[in-house]
């Protein structure tokens, strides 16, 4: 699968510390398997997301790739 990631994804991802950045990288690379779960609503095409320690990765997804939408606190990603 091919992995794309958004402008807002790679901004907060380089203010990560380099250990975070690189437990956050190998979480990505092994979707779609871990803690992943869809978000409840009407989202088209649905969104979903994977938990790394405090933070919280928002995705896309379907047969031939991955869309990488957003990295934020477990507080702030939701917003």
């Amino acid at each position: 699968m091919k992995i794309y990631y958004s402008k807002t994804f790679e901004k907060k991802f380089f203010k990560l510390d380099r250990k975070l950045q690189k437990k956050v990288f190998g979480v990505i690379q092994n979707l779609p398997n871990g803690d992943v779960r869809r978000l409840v609503g009407s989202n088209i095409p649905p969104i979903y997301r994977i938990r790394i320690s405090k933070y919280r990765v928002l995705f896309c997804m379907d047969k031939e790739k991955i869309q990488i939408l957003k990295i934020d606190s477990r507080g702030d990603i939701y917003k």
